[in-house]
């Protein structure tokens, strides 16, 4: 097998005296979805923001590939940060409310120095479903489901190798909801991207995600194939 893309070792993440990841450790190949589950105060969240180098750890190892990013500075991390994206659980909340779709989805590039070459906008618009006419929208003229899509086509832009889900379906009704999963999907399989996907739905884990990591109390007790991951996993010991 490769090396994974993403390689996380012994990762600890602390809250002035409250540890909220202890020692946690897995790896994500190209290509794969690893979930990541657990009840709500588990450390989900806070080794997302680790992973993303949006928090810095008090320990351990973050290596996506090769690169080790534990301790580098911003403006070191900043060539690598387009190749690992976050996509966020509120579609409303990540989207600036001023700024128009078209500019909302090119702001990942100009940020990065890049600005979007002739179409790129509107090609990025229809890989993730969305009619280009939107693009003069602000986001409260659009649904949940329409600006999740955006968060997604954001996270696009800079060609990316790991998306980093948080909890991206949540807020969304059922039927929007197997729409964006369906998209994330065809991503993966046309692009190869990898994904850390936060959850705390098992039966939808179980459908999407290729392998599965319990967390409680801010470590991992579990991992295997998601479709060995018993539904009351969350409520007993190791599934």
């Amino acid at each position: 097998m490769s090396d994974p893309l993403l390689k996380v070792t012994d990762l600890v993440v602390r809250y002035g005296r409250h540890t909220a990841v202890d020692r946690v450790s897995f790896e994500i190949h190209a290509g794969e979805t690893l979930a990541l589950i657990g009840p709500s105060g588990c450390g989900k969240s806070s080794t997302a923001l680790a992973t993303l180098a949006l928090r810095r750890p008090a320990g351990g190892s973050v290596r996506f590939e090769g690169h080790e990013l534990t301790g580098l500075r911003e403006r070191e991390l900043r060539p690598l940060r387009p190749r690992f994206q976050p996509v966020f659980q509120d579609p409303y909340g990540s989207l600036s409310p001023r700024l128009r779709i078209r500019d909302a989805i090119a702001e990942p590039l100009r940020a990065q120095r890049r600005p979007p070459a002739t179409g790129q906008v509107e090609t990025l618009m229809e890989t993730v479903g969305l009619d280009t006419s939107l693009g003069d929208r602000l986001p409260h003229e659009l649904s949940g489901g329409q600006c999740q899509r955006v968060g997604i086509a954001r996270a696009l832009a800079g060609e990316p190798r790991l998306l980093v889900l948080d909890e991206p379906v949540s807020a969304l009704d059922p039927s929007v909801r197997a729409g964006v999963l369906n998209l994330l999907t065809a991503l993966q399989e046309d692009r190869g991207l990898a994904y850390l996907f936060i959850c705390h739905d098992l039966a939808l884990v179980r459908h999407f995600a290729h392998r599965v990591a319990v967390m409680r109390q801010g470590r991992i007790v579990d991992t295997r194939p998601a479709r060995e991951l018993s539904l009351t996993a969350l409520d007993s010991g190791p599934a």
